[in-house]
């Protein structure tokens, strides 16, 4: 009987030490499998924002020749001792560029887009798996009260209950200036968090 309960605890162990073995390996697999959606996902937006890109290329290159004749119209005026304005509503007309204007700023404000921006219009597809990520594992840090643990507890708690909106308070001291300002807008964060 004693005999028979050794020959057991080696065949217990190994099994203790395969189940540890494949946690370690469905973990890496989890992990890396949402590196390479998350992965994806920019990825896609980069192509997107260099398809706009290229969409845009006629509008662009229309705003470029209206720019250059703005200039040559300018510098004209320059030269010749002439009124600007006046030389500029002549050769290029005012309200072309007055109506040229919302153009322009969409074409600024596309080019100017974050990749966190873009990856962004594809929240459904992100919102899908995160929780579910999020929840299935523990996250823990070497530094001491990691803003960015604190910042994935929060976010733990917002896909738990199921809220979409940011409380007052949220950490982001682990983000730089441009995606603070990305998340909140015009809102300065609390600094105690």
């Amino acid at each position: 009987m004693a005999g028979q309960r050794l020959q057991c605890q080696p065949s217990i162990a190994l099994i203790v030490a395969q189940i540890i073995k494949l946690g370690q390996k469905l973990t890496d697999d989890a992990v890396s499998m949402f590196m390479k959606l998350i992965g994806r996902l920019f990825s896609q937006a980069n192509n997107r924002k260099k398809q706009r890109h290229m969409d845009c290329r006629p509008d662009t290159a229309k705003a470029l020749r209206m720019f250059l004749h703005t200039i040559t119209a300018l510098q004209s005026a320059n030269d010749y001792g002439r009124n600007a304005l006046e030389v500029l509503d002549q050769e290029v007309g005012w309200h072309r560029l007055i109506r040229m204007k919302p153009e322009l700023e969409s074409m600024v404000e596309d080019n100017e887009a974050s990749p966190l921006t873009l990856a962004a219009e594809q929240y459904a597809t992100v919102n899908k798996y995160a929780g579910a990520f999020l929840q299935a594992f523990t996250f823990r840090s070497a530094r001491r009260h990691d803003p960015l643990l604190a910042a994935i507890s929060l976010l733990k708690r917002l896909y738990a209950e199921k809220r979409r909106t940011l409380p007052d308070r949220v950490p982001v001291t682990h983000l730089s200036q441009a995606d603070r300002r990305l998340i909140l807008g015009q809102e300065k964060p609390d600094p105690s968090l």
